[in-house]
């Protein structure tokens, strides 16, 4: 049965991880590469470290719609709930992984709220957002697009998991977000890594949200101020605990696969993470039209 092995145990030990297999005849010739220690291959812009060093890091990037819609009742649920959300990050890594946070603000102009990936223990203060001006997504996207290289915000000399890019929107974009994001569906670091979005009200176009994160099950909307600060919640844990894992994926023969593999195969892992979890939080309904939105917004 194949199953995923601790990079830092692979002589000693092998460690099965929960809820995902991965089958010989998944896998093409052309994907499976002889074992070694290095789960990633050195490739353009040298996105991911060919060496094993003793120290890793993930950054968890928050993209946040803070247009004039998100003002009131909206943007107070979302700044409470960053508050309450920045100590559970704490020790969602490995003792050998640095868990790092990112956080973009965007309206009518795009501007990082950290001037650089933060270790989410040295970031227990949460700056409080004030909403106003349009929704420029495509700017966003663009600006994050340039920020997710080695010569920018991924520059630690460890080797670096691919990102959590975690997307907040209430509304529809005012610019060209279909350029922007076609822009940052061609940078490697997005394309590795696991993202997640989520529409707050009624308003939200939901469509734009899935096209960002390629899989409908990792858009997810809330309805109100209690499913906002749960969803936000589950979904920023759940996807920094399985993007920040030291695994790799070999197959039947102990060989180690692509690195486009693993990342689906933790993007399957989240998907199953975050349906099980939204259920709980959402309930039954499958009608959207009957659904009371925006209940105390």
């Amino acid at each position: 049965m194949p199953k995923w092995v601790d990079l830092n145990e692979i002589e000693e030990d092998e460690i099965p991880v929960k809820k995902f297999s991965i089958t010989e005849e998944m896998l093409s010739r052309e994907e499976r590469i002889p074992a070694s220690p290095s789960v990633y291959q050195a490739g353009e812009e040298d996105f991911l470290d060919a060496m094993e060093p003793a120290k890793k890091s993930m950054t968890i990037f928050f993209l946040i719609d803070v247009s004039g819609s998100m003002k009131g009742t909206k943007i107070g649920s979302l700044n409470s709930t960053m508050e309450e959300l920045l100590p559970s990050l704490i020790g969602v890594g490995e003792a050998s992984t640095d868990v790092k946070i990112a956080v973009m603000k965007f309206s009518t102009q795009v501007e990082w709220v950290t001037l650089e990936p933060v270790k989410i223990e040295e970031y227990q203060f949460w700056n409080r957002l004030e909403a106003e001006g349009l929704t420029f997504m495509g700017d966003a996207f663009l600006e994050l697009s340039r920020k997710l290289s080695r010569s920018t915000f991924l520059s630690s000399p460890s080797l670096s998991f691919a990102p959590v890019i975690f997307l907040l929107s209430d509304g529809s974009p005012n610019d060209d977000w279909k350029k922007g994001l076609e822009t940052l569906k061609q940078n490697k670091w997005f394309q590795h890594g696991l993202k997640i979005a989520l529409g707050i009200g009624s308003e939200v176009n939901m469509d734009v949200l899935r096209e960002f994160t390629g899989n409908e099950d990792l858009a997810v909307q809330a309805k109100n101020a209690d499913q906002l600060r749960e969803l936000i919640k589950l979904m920023a844990v759940t996807s920094s605990q399985i993007g920040s894992r030291s695994l790799a994926l070999v197959d039947n023969s102990g060989r180690q696969v692509r690195e486009e593999t693993v990342a689906q195969a933790k993007q399957k892992v989240l998907v199953e993470e975050i349906q099980s979890g939204a259920k709980d939080i959402l309930g039954e309904a499958v009608d959207i039209d009957a659904v009371n939105f925006d209940e105390g917004w």
